[in-house]
């Protein structure tokens, strides 16, 4: 293959996010990356929003893959100048949780996922905004975006942090009443959690909304009912076999849009980043609009 032949790679890499402290994923990158394949280019992140303006310059360079290293925060930056374009995005999960990564097949560790990049294959996905915000896995209100705030405002991460604060949280927290008003019906009462789902997990293996598919046009809305403590923490063991959606306190809703309201805003989160609910929360999903690489052998796209 000539060089000219080769397909144009940037490199974004998050150096504060999850294991990238601790590995060099520069290098691993160099010694990994088919160079009969690509050209590629390697930039580290120096402040959050870093990664956008990067991948809206690689748009303007008409690169063919943008590859996003670091966490689900760093794939939502990198993703979103990309919608409606002709340029593929993959990732390198090297975050904490890494749940959107996962999701698609590219596990956990760096080294791996560079060799399923050097066989990906492409696929359009949907996206999907929040009053006009972008985001690409996961969204929502309650107990989940409480403990967002919290780990946004602190200093460290991983799953240590995040299984404190939510042993620390879960006993504080009260459930608020909301109404969800989605394509087909209106939704009242407290709930614990309400996500809004493109795909399927958090993160370290919790499937929040196990029926999710990045193709389907739709988002999954689910509502997990307030209950007393014990059941709660019952519920929520089954995100770690994909069978939450088997619980009597929660329900999935499919829908293009849904609207959340609340006489008692506090936080939402956007892929895992803390947001100030100050009003109204208006989701929709925008269809076949993001060009994603993923394993080979995923079962996820024909």
């Amino acid at each position: 293959m000539q060089a000219n032949d080769k397909k144009k790679i940037l490199f974004i890499i998050n150096p504060i996010s999850g294991s990238n402290q601790k590995e060099d994923l520069p290098q691993l990158i160099k010694d990994n990356l088919d160079h009969n394949k690509f050209s590629f280019e390697l930039i580290k992140t120096e402040y959050r929003g870093h990664a956008t303006e990067l991948s809206k310059q690689a748009v303007a360079d008409k690169l063919d893959y943008v590859i996003a290293c670091g966490g689900d925060g760093t794939v939502n930056e990198v993703a979103e100048p990309l919608v409606h374009t002709d340029i593929a995005m993959g990732i390198i999960p090297n975050g904490s949780g890494n749940g959107f990564a996962m999701h698609i097949g590219m596990g956990r560790n760096s080294k791996k996922a560079i060799h399923i990049l050097n066989e990906a294959k492409q696929h359009t996905i949907d996206t999907c905004l929040v009053n006009d915000n972008f985001f690409i896995n996961l969204a929502g209100v309650g107990f989940d975006a409480q403990i967002a705030y919290e780990i946004d405002n602190g200093s460290k991460r991983g799953f240590q942090l995040y299984f404190s604060t939510i042993t620390r949280e879960i006993l504080k927290f009260k459930a608020q009443p909301f109404t969800i008003k989605s394509d087909k019906q209106l939704d009242q009462g407290k709930y614990t959690i309400i996500a809004v789902a493109n795909a399927a997990m958090y993160g370290y293996n919790f499937t929040i909304a196990p029926k999710a598919e990045l193709s389907d046009g739709l988002l999954d809305i689910v509502l997990i009912k307030e209950a007393g403590l014990i059941k709660t923490l019952a519920s929520s063991w089954r995100m770690l076999n994909s069978s939450l959606h088997k619980s009597s306190l929660v329900e999935i809703i499919k829908s293009k849009k849904v609207t959340i309201t609340t006489e008692h805003p506090s936080y939402y989160h956007i892929d895992g980043e803390s947001r100030k609910f100050e009003s109204e929360l208006h989701f929709e999903v925008v269809p076949a609009s993001l060009n994603m690489l993923f394993p080979k052998s995923s079962q996820l796209v024909s």
